[in-house]
């Protein structure tokens, strides 16, 4: 089954509509749960070791029930239950603020802190003003029709304004109505799935307040049938992907048939980034060479500020192209599954910066500031990401170690030589063939043979750190024919 998606849409709040009394209102909500984060923040770090433990891998949980035992005060409890005094009570600090929005700023304070976020004396506070509504219920969204909207603008939403509170019998919360820059995109990205949360943010750089949703996505199934399970009648097949720096990727399918053919050989790879990937370097580098000497003319702030502009501006055209590349590594992967029963199986390059360290082996200087410039975890998550909304199950694409697959013939499996950059030759078979090529067969191969171990009967993707059942890969047993020497 294939599983849900988290996307987050970004829509622009339109400031020339907003009145001042509505900016100041937006500008003290958000503000104010700022400094709640930041508050939340230094208490779960003064208290780490109570409420933080750390997971096999290493990474750090907070406890969200010790938490709120340290700062939040109960009384709609049973009275051995209730808490009337706290170590750090946020209530008196915030007494406008509801339970519900500490709960919303303490998830946000959680997952800053479990993402490396750490305050300091040094360190400036969280400059971004967010404000996070996770119940539906708090917010709301507006669609006038042509015929009602004599406004500006059709599409409104609806937060609750907790600073304007008339406490009758009960609290109440009027609603602080902002207007959106909707377009045709946005219109149908909402369509596609359930607005889960929404966030509002501000930006610095060009004082315009944005509106993020959280929509869950549920993607169809790709090899759905009319039986409506997700059994396939095609033959089984599997692809191989290898990464690389100078080449983006490169694949192999390997099908039912012995041999391969041009149609199962796929280079993705383009001279216009690396054109433009080298200019951006060679600018970057002279303007750090030159801000690194003693200028006395008074013109350094102005170098530093357009480096930080220059580097922005690659950062973005470097987003760009990689997802250029994913577009195309999907639809090339959609047109294999309209004739396959496919599996999809990246290599995941671990250990290989620490590998290729100062000192070890021959690697150049060169070679290694392109390595740790490589963003090969990006481009998997993205990659994964883009097949899951294309309707592909979770267990048709993995990621496996490829530590050594470049390095053995992809006939008989025994260590190879290289002549030359980009060629591996196999002095025991007198097998020459590309080294990426021989990779990504190699990665395939590694899978296959995976299914046939004795011990284990599951297979951990690397990237998520899923086990997934070798039952669900009891059709590529087919290809077993692919492990023996050709």
């Amino acid at each position: 089954m294939v599983e849900d998606v988290v996307k987050t849409l970004k829509v622009r709040i339109k400031k020339e509509v907003l009145t001042t009394r509505k900016k100041e209102r937006l500008r003290r909500i958000t503000g104010r749960d700022t400094r709640i984060i930041e508050k939340y923040v230094r208490i779960i770090h003064h208290n780490r070791r109570k409420i933080c433990t750390k997971t096999k891998k290493g990474k750090i949980r907070v406890h969200r029930g010790k938490l709120d035992e340290l700062t939040l005060t109960t009384s709609k409890v049973k009275e051995e239950e209730r808490r009337t005094t706290v170590p750090h009570d946020l209530k008196k600090m915030f007494p406008y603020c509801s339970h519900n929005e500490f709960q919303e700023c303490r998830d946000i304070a959680v997952q800053l802190y479990e993402q490396g976020y750490r305050p300091s004396p040094t360190r400036p506070p969280i400059k971004r003003a967010r404000r996070q509504l996770i119940n539906k219920k708090r917010f709301i969204l507006v669609h006038l029709p042509k015929e009602k909207n004599n406004t500006l603008t059709r599409w409104w939403v609806g937060i609750r304004d907790s600073l304007d509170t008339w406490k009758r019998n009960t609290p109440y919360h009027q609603k602080l109505w902002l207007p959106l820059e909707m377009s045709t995109f946005h219109q149908k990205e909402l369509k596609k799935g359930r607005i889960k949360s929404l966030e509002l943010r501000y930006r610095h750089s060009t004082r315009e307040w944005w509106v993020y949703f959280q929509l869950r996505v549920l993607p169809p199934s790709f090899y759905l049938t009319s039986q409506g399970d997700n059994s396939s009648s095609l033959p089984p097949a599997v692809l191989g992907i290898d990464l690389g720096i100078n080449i983006l990727a490169t694949g192999v399918l390997l099908t039912p048939k012995k041999k391969l053919t041009n149609k199962e050989i796929k280079f993705w790879y383009t001279k216009q980034w690396n054109r433009v990937n080298h200019r951006y370097k060679l600018k970057l580098s002279r303007l750090q060479r030159k801000g690194d000497l003693n200028d006395q003319s008074g013109k350094k702030h102005q170098l530093y500020r357009f480096l930080g502009l220059l580097r922005r501006r690659y950062r973005n055209v470097k987003q760009a192209y990689i997802h250029q590349f994913i577009n195309d590594v999907v639809q090339t992967i959609e047109t294999y599954a309209r004739r396959y029963d496919l599996f999809v199986v990246v290599g995941y390059p671990k250990h290989i910066r620490e590998e290729k360290e100062k000192g070890k082996g021959k690697s150049s200087r060169k070679f290694r500031r392109k390595l740790h410039q490589w963003n090969f975890f990006l481009i998997l998550a993205l990659l994964r990401r883009a097949l899951i909304l294309s309707g592909f199950e979770p267990h048709r694409i993995l990621t496996i170690e490829e530590k050594g697959t470049s390095s053995h013939c992809a006939r008989c499996g025994r260590k190879v030589i290289r002549p030359v950059r980009g060629l591996v030759h196999c002095p025991s078979c007198d097998y020459t063939f590309h080294s990426d090529l021989t990779g990504a067969m190699n990665i395939a191969r590694k899978f296959l043979g995976s299914l046939f171990r004795p011990r284990g009967t599951t297979i951990t993707d690397y990237l998520t750190g899923y086990r997934y059942s070798s039952t669900h890969f009891t059709v590529c047993r087919g290809l077993s024919h692919w492990l023996q020497p050709q």
